[in-house]
């Protein structure tokens, strides 16, 4: 049988900034007795009969601390054990028709089901901890991630410092010419990893943080650096986190304050988290700003507190409000004069402003060799020619890192309905160009 790598190879180590210990007691978690009973409670309604291991994984929590919320459980009635074992963790219980019942009422007040939550202190701290800030990028970490994009001379270097930074980062500039594609292409150059909690605990409240679409989990068997809590040779730490890369999430002209506030479900009755936590140790692009359905103003005020302290404040529906952490680089891109979206009060606030601006021909024209070898198209140097001096040129259209990729596409599209073999020549950009750039 192919393996991917041979049985004896060890992990690779990777090096985290913190491990979050696992509790070692009900107290440990830092959450009352009776929510974690209540969540016990709620799993077992939907598990039916169930190990005491299998309990301990839905909750994330060592065997060692479920085993007392399930003695309690036993004796307030709730759960019984169907079966013994000589090993505690194959213990089955199942809840008694009280147990169900209470079951049901829980789920009344709240459907969440799953890891136990961490409180806003441990969140804080470990934030805190594995910081973006502390993310250091190097010129070959930039050039590596960057590898094979054509870019201006010096973008480079003026977007490494920026990252360094740790602050908010304006892009700004005429539109198609890469500010989204620089912005996610940003990503690359994010190194380390970082703990996302499933959830966290907020006055007797859930709110769901770990998302399995914006984080992409690691496999939880790889070795940990440094290594704390050693237990036969392997690094453990506590499950209620997830270990991820640095998160990337991006929003563009969908984006409405809401979105930016916690979003509690009327059915399931616990929250969600807003974009930006779920963003934190890593970058949050804003995408397309100004075309949002909310005013540039409103959207760009609602940073001016996160951007300054690196907290922010959200609100529950009982009306509390509490600090938590803002720890991610903000990115904005625009094709719209910044001036034109906010005050010089704000932009002072942005840690870099750094323009994507029309390209040079030498750039137009590596981009559209790249462009041909990825499309199968053989670069003919006198086609280019034609489409700059005879087509941008005479049309006055300026050059944009858009336009090689949308017209020899187009070539390869007219070529495939005619039913010959895709060819580039003055003709074909021609056509090509009619059909694309907009007749005045």
């Amino acid at each position: 049988m192919k393996t991917d790598m041979p049985l004896t190879e060890e992990p690779r180590k990777i090096k985290v900034a913190v491990l979050p210990r696992p509790p070692k007691d009900v107290e440990g978690t830092g959450l009352p007795l009776g929510f974690l009973v209540d969540l016990a409670s709620k799993t077992m309604y939907f598990g039916g009969v169930m190990s005491l291991a299998a309990i301990s994984d839905e909750l994330a929590l060592p065997v060692s601390v479920t085993v007392d919320v399930m003695e309690f459980m036993k004796k307030e009635r709730l759960a019984e054990v169907k079966k013994g074992a000589d090993i505690r963790a194959s213990y089955i219980y199942a809840l008694t028709d009280l147990g169900r019942e209470r079951a049901r009422e829980y789920i009344q007040l709240s459907g969440y089901v799953g890891a136990v939550p961490v409180t806003l202190e441990e969140y804080s701290q470990v934030t805190r901890k594995q910081t973006i800030r502390k993310m250091a990028v190097t010129r070959e970490t930039m050039r590596r991630a960057y590898e094979e994009v054509v870019l201006p001379p010096g973008l480079l270097d003026r977007l490494g410092p920026a990252v360094n930074s740790g602050r908010s980062v304006f892009l700004y500039g005429p539109s198609g010419n890469g500010k989204t594609f620089i912005a996610e292409r940003l990503a690359n150059a994010l190194h380390g990893y970082v703990f996302i909690p499933h959830a966290l605990y907020v006055d007797n409240q859930v709110i769901r943080i770990y998302d399995p679409v914006t984080h992409k989990k690691i496999d939880r068997g790889a070795k940990l650096d440094p290594s704390q809590a050693i237990l036969n040779g392997r690094t453990e730490y506590d499950q209620r986190w997830v270990l991820c890369k640095r998160p990337v999430v991006v929003a563009g002209g969908e984006l409405t304050l809401a979105m930016l506030d916690l979003s509690f479900d009327q059915i399931s009755k616990f929250y969600e988290a807003p974009l930006q936590v779920k963003a934190n140790g890593g970058i949050f692009l804003i995408d397309d700003l100004g075309r949002q359905l909310v005013r540039p103003f409103d959207l760009l005020n609602r940073w001016i507190v996160p951007l300054e302290r690196s907290r922010d404040y959200l609100t529950l529906q009982n009306g509390k409000k509490f600090e938590i952490p803002f720890d991610q680089i903000i990115l904005f891109s625009t094709n719209i004069e910044p001036r034109e979206l906010a005050d010089e009060a704000f932009l002072r606030r942005i840690g870099y402003k750094i323009k994507i601006d029309y390209l040079r021909e030498d750039e137009y024209t590596a981009i559209c060799r790249q462009i041909c070898e990825r499309l199968g198209l053989e670069y003919q140097p006198e086609a280019i020619r034609y489409l700059l001096d005879e087509q941008h040129a005479v049309r006055g259209i300026r050059l944009s890192a858009c336009h090689p990729n949308d017209i020899l596409s187009r070539v390869v599209e007219i070529c495939q309905y005619e039913g010959v073999p895709p060819r580039l020549d003055n003709a074909m950009i021609t056509r090509a160009c009619r059909d694309y750039f907009t007749e005045l």
